[in-house]
């Protein structure tokens, strides 16, 4: 099973298209944390993220474990060829479990994932100092995040819209997972659409805050288990 990562829930990423608005004034690059500039973005879930530089777009796809793909697909609203310059990133996320501590490393090396802790800095939600403390960290594709406080974490997996599970079977063993195991995988993909006009009625209809529609995601759910 192919994992995708950032922090649990679900794209060479496309620069910024035509059909798109600016980065809004007072954005932060998420990479560098410095001022987003105007016509350097990406659309992600719908949403336009922007960036400080040319390099930082290629450095968030790494982080959000973008799939690698061979190339236009269908478009999924008209069935049409899509073309890579009206292309979108859509990611999901989720909560994985392992059945030992090993496991984690061989998901890592299977994905890429650069397993990475350096230590608590700034909280990603609350922007106040971060702590290493019971409840304020997450592992998202192999990396530790570190929060200011037990609350912030579950805001965290709220943004990413990952929703509490079941602990469920290792993605690399079968074997059942153990709760304390828990990480979050973060994937991405490449959406392609054959004109300007879909990515926006695609987005209105999939995403909602940034997130795949709660409706749409039991549907993409049901889809994979028929396959398996």
């Amino acid at each position: 099973m192919k994992y995708l990562y950032w922090l649990s829930l679900p794209v060479a990423f496309c620069v910024a298209l035509s059909f798109l608005p600016a980065a809004e004034e007072g954005k932060q690059c998420p990479i560098s944390g410095k001022p987003a500039k105007d016509g350097i973005s990406l659309v992600v879930n719908g949403e336009t993220i922007g960036f400080c530089c040319d390099g930082c777009p290629k450095a968030y796809q790494k982080k959000i474990n973008l799939v690698k793909d061979d190339g236009p697909n269908n478009c999924p609203l008209s069935g049409k060829l899509g073309k890579a310059e009206h292309s979108t990133i859509e990611t999901t996320a989720e909560m994985v479990y392992f059945c030992c501590n090993s496991c984690p490393k061989g998901l890592a090396k299977k994905n890429g994932f650069e397993i990475k802790d350096e230590g608590p800095k700034k909280c990603p939600i609350s922007g106040n100092p971060a702590k290493s403390a019971d409840g304020t960290s997450l592992v998202v594709n192999g990396e530790t995040m570190y929060f200011c406080c037990a609350n912030c974490p579950k805001a965290y997996l709220k943004k990413l819209g990952v929703a509490k599970t079941d602990v469920g079977d290792c993605p690399l063993t079968g074997k059942p997972g153990k709760e304390e195991t828990g990480q979050i995988v973060v994937t991405s993909k490449n959406v392609y659409f054959c004109c300007g006009n879909c990515p926006k009625a695609y987005a209105k209809k999939r995403y909602q805050d940034g997130k795949i529609i709660p409706a749409e995601a039991k549907v993409e759910e049901a889809k994979k288990k028929a396959k398996l």
